[in-house]
């Protein structure tokens, strides 16, 4: 212990003089002290490294207690937390039976519009005024765009335009340009129904002007065999008024006057004939490049595939008559319980676009895409696959087989929206109508037990756990509905535990 005391002493460097800490140089130099007061500095360094010992060995023992654990200590550290019960609430809610599959929305005829050039003066097609925008409604004489500075518009016919519609034309398509342009407020006047004539030319004429162009013609030749046939009229005409102021004295060895003005008056009504036949094919036409006739209007335009400025190559416009249709694919379990009548809902993630609807009829069983009809207007014929160009796709167009599955056919409460075009959407066929909000409980809450009764756990405020029979009814939505048997009590909102 001596020696410890010194290190200290000698660890420190400090001396006590008359009961004060002085550095040991200090001491030194200063003048021995009695030999008395010495025995008390000693007595004094001596508790004092005493006291510094107690604190140190007092800290450590603290230290090695807070890092030495016993076993019963370590065991409960490392065991696992108390076991808690989750608990939800009984609650009333309405439980329908459900078929949840997937289906596609699609056009059931889509038109591909491909421009045409309606004249030999036009080299190049370009898109020269902005197209209608996908999503717009195309009504019954709305011009869908311009194109090289001719205007392409729609009419409602059941007729493609096949050829160009000129006076002199008849015929069928003749007929639906008639009627188009008379729901328009343009009637063709006394013209036959299949004829152009010049009540139907005029229409035309005026038509055009309203869209803000003027009328393309047959052209030049028809116009100059106009103008001849006039001339012609005009001299013969002239020849007979001659005729008529001579005298009725005959000629002598030559026809009567009377005779002459026979020939003459007949020649006038030949050349009159002759110039109604030429002004009945010369006037205002419909070129072929420039008028789209769909069946029904108004239709939907879904897809546009070029801008002002760009060269038209392939369709530059889709359209689609009669609405979406959306066609779900069940598989042949699932459509074992579905039947004709029940409600649907489709569900547009991307959307999230609600639709009611209900089942219209089942399909025969198939492994071919779902897919409409898409036919080519104008241009070289395209491929179904075309369809699938811009947002106006139709689904299944590469003609692939699929999985087979059960066309569920679906009747919306209200049209598809333009933006539902080739989604594929979730459908939900509730199995039977619905029922009255029913005391439910997730299923995982119900178990059976050793004896084969069925049960949930009812836990109360306390934290005790009672067991309540119940029978089980509808399930649908990962909830089932309960009803507490004789002897037992469920009510709303009390909690019961989910899983045990």
């Amino acid at each position: 212990m001596a020696y410890f005391v010194w290190s200290v002493e000698r660890l420190w460097g400090w001396g006590v003089t008359e009961g004060v800490l002085v550095p040991e140089r200090a001491v030194a130099d200063s003048a021995p002290a009695p030999a008395g007061r010495s025995r008390m500095a000693r007595r004094q360094r001596a508790f004092l490294a005493v006291a510094v010992v107690a604190a140190l060995v007092s800290s450590g023992g603290w230290a090695a207690s807070s890092l030495i654990k016993s076993p019963a200590e370590r065991a409960a550290d490392a065991a696992p937390p108390p076991r808690t019960v989750v608990t939800v609430p009984v609650g009333m809610r309405v439980l329908t039976q459900s078929v949840v599959t997937r289906g596609q929305v699609y056009p059931p005829t889509q038109f591909n519009i491909t421009p045409t050039a309606a004249s030999t003066d036009v080299t190049q097609l370009y898109v020269s005024k902005p197209p209608a925008k996908s999503g717009d409604s195309a009504a019954n004489g709305q011009l869908l765009a311009e194109v090289s500075g001719q205007p392409l518009f729609v009419l409602q016919g059941p007729v493609p335009a096949y050829r160009d519609l000129r006076p002199g034309s008849s015929g069928p398509d003749v007929a639906e340009l008639q009627a188009a342009l008379e729901l328009l407020g343009y009637p063709s006047g006394s013209d036959e129904e299949g004829t152009y004539g010049r009540g139907t030319a005029k229409a035309v004429a005026d038509f055009y002007r309203h869209l803000g162009y003027t009328a393309p013609t047959t052209g030049p030749a028809t116009q100059q065999a106009v103008d001849a046939a006039k001339k012609t009229v005009e001299a013969d005409q002239q020849q007979l008024d001659t005729l008529k102021a001579q005298s009725t004295a005959p000629t002598p060895g030559g026809p009567s006057i009377a005779q002459q003005l026979a020939t003459a008056k007949k020649k006038v009504a030949d050349d009159k004939e002759a110039l109604a036949r030429a002004e009945a094919v010369n006037g205002p036409m419909v070129p072929a490049g420039e008028v789209v006739f769909l069946p029904a209007l108004p239709a939907a335009v879904t897809a546009v595939n070029s801008a002002v400025g760009s060269p038209v190559s392939g369709a530059l416009l889709s359209l689609t008559s009669g609405g979406l249709a959306v066609t779900g694919q069940l598989t042949p379990g699932q459509a074992a319980g579905v039947k004709a009548g029940m409600a649907v809902e489709v569900f547009s993630e991307a959307t999230g676009t609600r639709i009611k609807g209900t089942v219209s009829g089942l399909g025969a069983q198939s492994t071919t895409p779902l897919a409409g009809k898409v036919i080519a207007i104008g241009g070289p014929a395209a491929p179904a696959a075309a369809a699938g160009a811009g947002n106006g796709s139709a689904p299944g167009a590469g003609g692939q087989a699929v999985a087979a599955y059960v066309p569920l056919h679906i009747t919306t409460a209200e049209p598809l929206p333009a933006g539902l075009n080739g989604q594929n959407v979730r459908i939900t066929v509730l199995s039977g109508p619905a029922a009255e909000a029913v005391p439910s409980v997730p299923v995982a809450a119900v178990f059976t037990d050793a004896s084969g009764q069925t049960a949930v756990t009812r836990v109360t405020a306390d934290g005790q756990r009672v067991t309540v029979p119940v029978t089980v009814g509808v399930t649908a939505g990962g909830y089932v509905g309960v009803t507490a048997t004789a002897g037992g009590r469920l009510d709303q909102g009390d909690q019961v535990a989910v899983g045990r």
